[in-house]
């Protein structure tokens, strides 16, 4: 491959806010990437953090803009405003790249077709994160706890994808300075974005061994929050679009009416009751198999917790949707 092709310009953006523990580990995993140092530039976008994340920033060779106003969205917005770059590549500021991450992506996306509108991989928990983040990390990567999304669920090969996360993704700018972020979304924006441009036929390749480390919630309260948030932002992305994004969110919404309702169903439907039972064999065992699968991989009682950790997530994800789905609309 020619040299001035295989190394074009990249704009490397990090939205942040109040990450004064983690955006040094960011941006230092940034800087030491095995990529031309004059053929990309890193830019954060801080939304008005009140510790010392801005104050840290300054002290590296990057490009910090402050948001004009709150929203990951308009965050990302701004970065590509002032971006330099003919792609652009997005990262958590929670998360830390493989030195060769940069590389790896451009690589790629340079050699596929113009239909490929972003490469990515996976985000993968830190090793030496706490014992409960490390299970949730785990949990997350087994069918039951990512109904099978790239983001969480690992594949094997190169394989084209319906989306993948901001946290681990390089795009072609052009495509999304045109398409922009809907400012309406500050959590499941890069979902509502991808969905959008999935619709304009363009595609998603994830590569398993471009890897990003990123760390999960450190308590059951964070994890169940943020699965909450991710539910209600997931029938708000429905909604907009009158169309299914991601059928796991409709079972677990079920579900949760399955539990809220059971006893009226059976009430006055008797024969529910078997069905009721014959479902809850299954999740039970489905959750075994999980917890064997998290078992192998941190060697640790904790996967027990699998037990308790996917049932927390189906249901507050559920009780999210369902939120997203009957909340009023705002007027416009």
């Amino acid at each position: 491959m020619d040299k001035e092709i295989s190394e074009p310009q990249i704009s490397v953006i990090v939205v942040t806010k109040n990450e004064e523990k983690n955006i040094s580990a960011c941006l230092e995993s940034l800087i030491a990437q095995d990529y031309p140092k004059d053929r990309y530039e890193i830019i954060v976008v801080d939304g008005a953090s009140t510790d010392k994340t801005q104050e840290i920033c300054r002290r590296y060779p990057i490009t910090l803009i402050i948001a004009e106003r709150s929203g990951i969205s308009h965050q990302r917005n701004a970065g590509i405003q002032v971006a330099r770059g003919s792609y652009i590549a997005f990262t958590d500021a929670d998360c830390v790249a493989e030195r060769a991450w940069l590389r790896k992506l451009i690589e790629q996306i340079e050699s596929s077709d113009k239909s490929v509108v972003a490469v990515g991989g996976p985000n993968l928990v830190f090793d030496d994160d706490p014992l409960l983040s490390k299970t949730i990390g785990y949990t997350q990567e087994t069918l039951l706890g990512s109904g099978g999304s790239p983001q969480c669920c690992r594949i094997s090969k190169p394989s084209f994808v319906y989306s993948i996360p901001n946290c681990n993704i390089l795009y072609r700018k052009q495509i999304i300075a045109e398409e922009r972020y809907d400012d309406n979304f500050s959590i499941g924006e890069d979902a509502e974005l991808n969905f959008r441009l999935r619709q304009k036929g363009y595609r998603f390749l994830y590569l398993p061994g471009v890897i990003v480390w990123h760390h999960r919630p450190g308590t059951i309260k964070d994890f169940a929050k943020k699965m909450f948030h991710y539910g209600e932002a997931m029938a708000r992305i429905t909604r907009k679009h009158k169309k299914i994004i991601r059928w796991y969110a409709f079972v677990a919404s079920l579900a949760v009416l399955a539990v809220i309702f059971s006893y009226p169903i059976v009430y006055f439907f008797r024969p529910f009751i078997y069905i009721y039972a014959v479902a809850t064999l299954i999740y039970i065992i489905a959750l075994a198999i999980s917890t064997t699968q998290v078992y192998r991989k941190c060697k640790s009682i904790s996967s027990i917790l699998t037990m308790i950790l996917l049932p927390i997530q189906h249901f507050v994800y559920g009780l999210g949707f369902l939120k997203g789905l009957l909340e009023p609309r705002k007027a416009t």
